[in-house]
């Protein structure tokens, strides 16, 4: 009976000793889920989870493996972060995974994207020991292939941000003069000044892009003497200027008026002036509105009122004349034809106009043309140059639009709206989300701002953010937005909506045929794509969008 037990007993021990010692077998595919299975990239990164679930028996009970996940690609290939687990004998900090019963636990992974990713495979790598000797398990593939669709944004689609011109066509000439008179006096007598206001009357007359629109005459009398007094005198003073004028010939609409006491404007020479107890007499006349009552308190400052009457009185004593005369601007055609022959004769204001108006006819040559020239001729304008920064970036020339907005800065528009989102666009279109954000923060009040902000929103994986931006934009990347949210039909209507359909617009439209099945319309667009951009071929042959089509015929005859 001893004997028997003793055997029993040996039994348990070699069974557990086994155990102890089981070979570590081969990591099964099925050992693994991936979530989400094809990969994605999201926000310039291909990102997800991996869950392993050990099978009862499988994890010796000092064995330690680590897991490592390996994107593997055409070229080159991602490692990231290893996991380890480790059986139930092993001391250690690690995951530990019970022999009897398994386990399910799960590991994160997360590469940076390069185009070749689309084509790939997901393989998990194993460094295994059990008892501390190494034991060889082979790489297991657990996924294939990584959808790229959030890559068909382009921020170089979005339109740039042109400050505006301020171009006024007609513009106002004045020409202004004093007849001064003697205190208590109305007898008029000319100077200079009035000389020249008549000359400009006349010469404005005979010219045929000026018209002479009036003559604001306006006589006063000096604020001493009394009210009575000086109403008579600043009549008498008008009636005599204006007698003066239609002895002159003056053809001019006369808008005439006169002030009996001019206590505005000898407020406004005490202040410009130097005059002696210059803030005692401005209390004066700021608490006193009587006219006598002012004229009386000034009077008592002898020394001071010495000095007004021989410094500012005189001054009031007069009959001011404005004349006023309308100088028309050039015609659009005229502005035009001198745009582009002669651009050194227009100003800043006009050759904006200009880029304006070329633009505005679609003639985007003439417009690039007479932005490049006023950049040129007046490049202390924060303008000129945010402008051609805007127009260089227009057209893919990254490198000089940076140099066109660092003078824009440099002259004053780091705080423009135009500047700022223009600069945004460099930073989106080179991958700094940061950056683009802080300058769209700053662009208030452009007129893409909200495209942009959708863009941006895609670059940076939010896709519900980037629909709410866009709200009725009609441009590939908002269609690219109603995508990656699975709004097929909405994304479609979009891309149709297009004014300026180019090979992404089409390449989406075929995205959007190959979801709902509809095989003309993905071959036709497909087709359209790649006879505008060769480029759509290679990456329709491994774009998971088209999966189920890489066989077909039709499929391999566009894409060879």
């Amino acid at each position: 009976m001893k004997k028997q037990l003793f055997r029993l007993s040996l039994g348990v021990v070699l069974v557990s000793m086994l155990a102890s010692c089981a070979k570590l077998g081969e990591m099964k595919p099925e050992f693994f889920t991936v979530n989400p299975n094809p990969l994605e990239v999201k926000a310039g990164k291909v990102e997800g989870k991996i869950t392993a679930t050990f099978p009862e028996k499988y994890f010796v009970k000092k064995a330690t493996v680590e897991v490592t996940p390996v994107l593997r690609y055409e070229g080159g290939e991602a490692v990231g972060q290893p996991v380890t687990y480790q059986g139930e004998k092993v001391s250690g900090n690690n995951e530990s995974v019970q022999y009897k019963v398994g386990g399910t636990y799960t590991m994160s992974f997360s590469f940076d994207y390069v185009p070749a990713m689309a084509n790939s495979v997901l393989t998990l790598r194993f460094k295994a020991t059990v008892k501390d000797k190494e034991v060889s398990i082979p790489d297991v593939d657990i996924a294939v292939g990584c959808l790229a669709t959030s890559t068909l944004y382009d921020a170089k689609t979005i339109k740039p941000a042109y400050a505006k011109d301020n171009f006024v066509r007609d513009t106002q000439e004045y020409t202004e003069a004093d007849i001064m008179f003697a205190i208590q006096q109305s007898n008029v007598k000319t100077n200079d000044d009035v000389k020249a206001l008549q000359k400009a009357e006349k010469d404005a007359a005979a010219c045929e892009k000026r018209t002479v629109d009036g003559l604001a005459v306006v006589s006063a009398a000096s604020p001493d003497g009394g009210a009575e007094l000086n109403e008579k005198l600043a009549a008498a003073r008008q009636k005599n200027t204006l007698a003066f004028l239609k002895q002159q010939k003056s053809q001019a609409a006369l808008d005439a008026q006169y002030i009996a006491q001019d206590w505005e404007g000898f407020q406004k020479l005490v202040q410009e002036s130097s005059v002696k107890d210059k803030d005692l007499i401005l209390r004066v006349l700021g608490s006193y509105a009587d006219s006598e009552t002012r004229e009386k308190e000034i009077k008592n400052l002898s020394a001071a009122y010495t000095e007004l009457a021989s410094d500012i009185l005189p001054k009031l004593r007069r009959s001011h004349m404005t004349l006023t005369v309308t100088l028309k601007g050039k015609t659009d055609e005229e502005i035009l034809a001198l745009a582009a022959n002669n651009p050194d004769s227009l100003n800043v204001e006009e050759l904006m106009f200009a880029s304006k108006l070329a633009c505005q006819a679609g003639n985007k040559e003439d417009a690039a043309k007479f932005t490049e020239a006023n950049a040129k001729q007046n490049a202390s304008d924060w303008r000129t140059q945010n402008n051609l920064g805007a127009l260089d970036f227009a057209t893919g020339k990254i490198d000089a639009s940076k140099e066109a907005l660092k003078s824009s800065a440099a002259n004053g528009g780091q705080s423009a709206p135009e500047y700022n989102f223009n600069m945004g666009l460099i930073a989106l279109s080179e991958g700094q989300t940061g950056a683009a954000g802080e300058c769209f923060g700053k662009a208030a009040g452009v007129e893409n701002l909200n495209e942009a902000q959708g863009t941006l929103a895609i670059a940076t994986g939010d896709y519900a953010a980037a629909v709410q931006s866009f709200g009725n934009t009609a441009s590939n990347n908002a269609a690219l937005a109603q995508l990656l949210t699975n709004n097929n039909d909405k994304a479609k209507s979009i891309l149709n909506s297009v004014e300026q359909k180019d090979a992404t617009t089409y390449y989406m439209l075929a995205i959007c045929a190959a979801r709902s099945a509809q095989d003309f319309d993905l071959f036709t667009n497909l087709k359209q794509a790649v006879a505008l951009n060769g480029e759509y071929a290679a990456r329709a042959k491994s774009d998971l969008e088209f999966a189920k089509y890489w066989t077909v015929a039709n499929f391999t005859e566009i894409v060879k």
